[in-house]
């Protein structure tokens, strides 16, 4: 059975916008999202064992079905990122129908939302008028280290406020099979959440 309910526990507010978004995209049907921002990576490795415990009463008193704690690997083994999260959390038991489940960006979200131009542009075209001139890059999106700051550049060259607002538009129009063939660790995080 799949989720019907998902609280995320991500760095900042800019990742709950596109998370919930991108969950409410990948999902078969409508689902609640409940995210809970940390400010930041630190406190998020810090703060997300005591996260779990809210998430265990969000919906009217019961637990939500499925918790996901999310960062960005910054660089980093994705797959060591996530087990340093996973040691954090080792013999705790939490009463989510469908587990607790941690997963780590590549290098930083922002990469996901450059892998499809198109979406950048039909949000950029809605608020401005514009298109987006610039081509997609022939670089992996999430290989970019830089993709945060290429991101941000992209939109305000464009006329565009980079804002949490934003980051959710762009991302409910963002193709799953461009983004899915472009991003792996995307098609790992679909697989998580689309249960």
């Amino acid at each position: 059975m799949p989720a019907n309910s998902y609280g995320i526990i991500v760095e900042g507010d800019y990742d709950a916008a596109v998370y919930r978004a991108v969950i409410g995209r990948l999902a078969s049907h409508d689902v609640y999202v409940k995210a809970l921002s940390c400010g930041g990576r630190t406190n998020l490795m810090r703060k997300f064992p005591g996260l779990l415990r809210a998430l265990e009463r969000e919906i009217d008193g019961s637990p939500v079905d499925m918790a996901v704690v999310i960062r960005d690997a910054d660089g980093k083994n994705p797959e060591e990122v996530e087990a340093q999260m996973q040691a954090t959390i080792q013999g705790r038991q939490y009463p989510f129908r469908l587990g607790v489940h941690l997963h780590a960006v590549r290098n930083a979200l922002e990469s996901w939302l450059l892998a499809d131009p198109n979406a950048i542009s039909a949000v950029v075209q809605k608020r401005t008028g514009r298109r987006v001139t610039r081509s997609r890059s022939n670089d992996a999106p999430e290989d970019r280290l830089d993709a945060k700051e290429t991101f941000r550049k992209l939109l305000i060259e464009h006329g565009v406020s980079s804002t949490p607002l934003v980051y959710s538009e762009i991302a409910r129009e963002v193709d799953r099979s461009v983004l899915s063939q472009a991003c792996p660790r995307f098609r790992v995080f679909g697989e998580l959440v689309d249960c």
